[in-house]
């Protein structure tokens, strides 16, 4: 049988392997669909390069694609992500030439499934932050020294053992009180809140923490359940929110009095290290210690100086010398005033001479008159009176009544 015996036309045209690729490149990156879509499978080889992109496939039971996500699109998303993980990703299909691939160029990724978690944590953070619960005023500060620690989380697992750990190696004494509790799944909501009423209860706790390790959206939600975020509120003690990595941010980390990154971080917060403040109270007792001395010092040398002192040696030598410093002050002050009085006689006698030298009498008594008309006044000129006018005529004995008969007026250059 000859195979060739057919013979296929010849082609027109004969496209090279990268022309078809380019074609096919072009009508993917230019079909306004597959410009910007949701993606959603599991997470599979992934690769995270140094220079901080990241390569995977997404998969599901019947088919892959590859998927490429940029480092400056890395840095956006808040969420880590692992081989196994279930995401949905937001990005653009693209063709790779060199490999004749075709892949989703990645721009945002979250947890798959869990949009109508992240509405729910939204609306409560809304409505919590509107009530206040997220103010700093309302947030209550840590103790210095505890006189407990109260932790609420699984007894199971690293968190509490992280927890215990960093206390114990800060504070070697320092006791902790363990609330258990679910961290995750139906009912853990419920035994959290009871866990911080029963350590508010307890006089030997001072500040709680609320602790879990990392998890994805769902498995943190009992910690964006408002009966949890309400209890941290109402608490009386201090609460630290120690839940996830410090990428993960729960409605409870915004109402808790302090947030910390790890549940690590917590067991800092909580309580310092012991030998630090040992060695300060140390410093410090030293410094009071050369204070005191100082002062000692300083009480001795006065101590000395008072007991050289002649008058505390013999205080009547004291009294002497006041009783002779009253006697001069006494004297000088009777010299002073014999003075004072001597001076004001003095200026007495002036004015009394000068106002005698003053008084209409003395004048009356040379000889002179003083005339006054009817109605009291002074007759100094010719002036005012007029003939027939009666006047009276003051003398330095007594007074006379007189008629002006004729008045007589001189001219000024005859009275000059």
């Amino acid at each position: 049988m000859n195979l060739f015996k057919q013979e296929t036309p010849f082609p027109a045209k004969v496209l090279s392997v990268n022309d078809l690729t380019r074609h096919l490149k072009s009508l993917v990156e230019n079909d306004r669909l597959l410009a910007g879509l949701w993606v959603q499978g599991e997470i599979s080889n992934l690769v995270k390069a140094a220079s901080g992109h990241c390569y995977f496939t997404l998969k599901d039971d019947q088919a892959v694609i590859k998927a490429a996500l940029w480092a400056g699109n890395r840095r956006k998303i808040a969420h880590d992500f692992k081989n196994g993980d279930f995401v949905m990703v937001f990005g653009a299909l693209s063709v790779y030439p060199p490999r004749g691939e075709y892949q989703i160029v990645v721009s945002d990724l979250r947890p798959a499934g869990i949009g109508a978690l992240y509405e729910a944590y939204e609306k409560l953070k809304k409505k919590l932050q509107a009530e206040g619960l997220f103010d700093a005023e309302r947030k209550l500060d840590l103790p210095l020294i505890p006189r407990g620690v109260g932790v609420v989380t699984s007894p199971r697992g690293a968190v509490v053992q992280d927890i215990f750990r960093v206390i114990r190696r800060r504070f070697r004494n320092m006791p902790i009180y363990l609330v258990p509790a679910k961290v995750q799944g139906e009912g853990a909501a419920a035994e959290i809140v009871a866990g911080i009423e029963r350590l508010n209860q307890d006089a030997r706790v001072d500040v709680i923490i609320v602790a879990r390790g990392g998890g994805s959206l769902e498995d943190l939600w009992c910690f964006n359940e408002e009966a949890v975020a309400r209890a941290i509120s109402a608490s009386l003690k201090p609460v630290v929110s120690a839940v996830g990595h410090e990428t993960d941010t729960t409605i409870a980390d915004m109402v808790a009095d302090r947030r910390a990154a790890t549940p690590s971080v917590a067991g800092e917060l909580v309580v310092p290290v012991k030998d630090e403040l040992l060695e300060l109270i140390s410093r410090q007792v030293g410094r009071l210690n050369r204070s005191i001395k100082g002062m000692l010092a300083l009480a001795r040398e006065r101590y000395r100086s008072a007991a050289s002192c002649r008058f505390l040696v013999k205080p009547s030598l004291m009294v002497a010398e006041r009783r002779v410093r009253v006697m001069t002050l006494s004297r000088e002050l009777e010299s002073g005033f014999k003075q004072f009085v001597t001076r004001a006689k003095h200026r007495y006698a002036l004015a009394a001479s000068r106002l005698q030298g003053l008084n209409p009498l003395t004048l009356l008594k040379r000889g002179y008159i003083m005339a006054i008309d009817s109605e009291g006044r002074v007759v100094n000129s010719t002036s005012g009176l007029q003939p027939e006018q009666e006047v009276s005529l003051c003398f330095a004995d007594g007074t006379a009544a007189a008629r002006i008969i004729k008045v007589k007026k001189e001219s000024a250059d005859a009275a000059s």
